[in-house]
């Protein structure tokens, strides 16, 4: 044991290192089926981007954060530092560092993913350097933690004790303070901002109602990284105690997050596996095979000038030209609603029908 031990206010010998291995470990198979389920419907429906590739990207820190809190495990990580040898204590926070430098990364992918998602429904231009603006602030933010963590001690790492010449612990733990604020403030952003988009769109109510809910999920995951900040403290010495709780609500906003992104695309991923195929429910669209509408008729009883025979030659010709994709089929949302009309009126037909009546 550690000589604090010999302190006669001992802390009662408690573990919380299975319940943070066991609760990582669900939420990480959540995140590999969730993962799987959208890449490869993404992939088979060609439309796999940006926020795709980047929410592997934060799968691999976050399986990497894992792997890291295993081995933390191994030497106890979860005990007060009493109830730990000098070693296993100094294996616990090296270990804790590199889980560290994962989870920021980890949680700067999330949202950079999440901020592309967010502009397959709406890339406006104003829009566009909003959201790029918030992404360049999460990604400064975090990656700036990264850099403390990496410079603040020479050698790297405040494990090492004497043996390093590091900063005052207060400039690491400050900036962390510092990222979780805005990551949080950047969560009720990301998620609050697409229900008011959604809610515009001219889909039916229920369809509204039922994306609007997947993609508030991103609440709960900023809810976990309020209580990840109220858990640090200032104080450094009980890390394997202390960090170890607050991985614990580092973990569930991460690798939760990481869910939520994946159900906000829920219901394509759904409907593409089970092969439901949902029709427009709005009366303005009209399909090929459609009935002509009546106030079209007027074409009928007259000999069509060259104007409209080009009009009604062009709209024959796409009907046989290969449909390009728009930025509607790579949102999860349709975007507009298109009105199609067909005339099935050739040129000739009307001037044999017209021949008929004058003979």
């Amino acid at each position: 044991m550690s000589g604090l031990a010999d302190n006669n206010n001992l802390p009662r010998n408690q573990d919380v290192g299975p319940v943070l291995m066991a609760v990582t470990g669900i939420f990480a198979g959540l995140v590999l089926i969730t993962t799987s389920c959208r890449v490869y419907v993404r992939i088979m429906s060609r439309v796999f981007g940006w926020d795709d590739a980047m929410i592997l990207v934060t799968v691999a820190f976050a399986l990497a954060r894992l792997a890291v809190e295993i081995k933390q495990s191994q030497h106890g990580n979860g005990k007060h530092r009493v109830y730990l040898s000098t070693y296993d204590y100094m294996m616990i926070n090296m270990w804790g560092w590199y889980a560290q430098v994962f989870l920021f990364a980890a949680v700067a992918c999330l949202k950079v993913s999440i901020g592309f998602l967010i502009l397959r429904i709406k890339d406006t231009k104003t829009f566009k350097i909003l959201v790029y603006t918030l992404m360049a602030g999460v990604c400064f933010t975090n990656f700036g933690v990264v850099i403390i963590l990496l410079a603040e001690c020479k050698p790297a790492g405040f494990w090492r004790g004497s043996a390093a010449k590091c900063w005052p612990d207060k400039i690491r733990i400050y900036s962390i303070y510092a990222t979780i604020a805005f990551s949080v403030t950047t969560d009720l952003f990301l998620s609050i901002l697409p229900l008011f988009i959604v809610w515009r769109v001219r889909i039916p109510l229920r369809t509204k109602i039922s994306v609007c809910c997947l993609m508030s999920l991103g609440l709960l995951a900023t809810g976990f990284g309020i209580a990840r900040a109220a858990s640090l403290s200032i104080m450094t010495t009980d890390l394997s105690w202390m960090y170890c709780i607050a991985a614990l609500w580092s973990n569930l906003e991460l690798f939760l997050g990481i869910v939520c992104a994946n159900l906000a695309i829920a219901r394509s991923t759904y409907s593409y596996i089970f092969g439901r195929k949902e029709t427009p429910q709005n009366d303005s669209y009209h399909s090929p095979s459609s009935p002509v509408p009546s106030s079209h008729s007027r074409f009928t009883n007259r000999k069509p000038s060259r104007d409209e025979f080009e009009t009604r030659k062009t709209a024959e010709e796409s009907r046989f030209r290969a449909p390009s994709e728009s930025r509607s089929a790579r949102s999860d949302i349709p975007l507009v609603i298109q009105k199609t009309a067909e005339f099935e009126i050739s040129f000739e037909e009307e001037e044999m029908k017209i021949d008929r009546q004058g003979g």
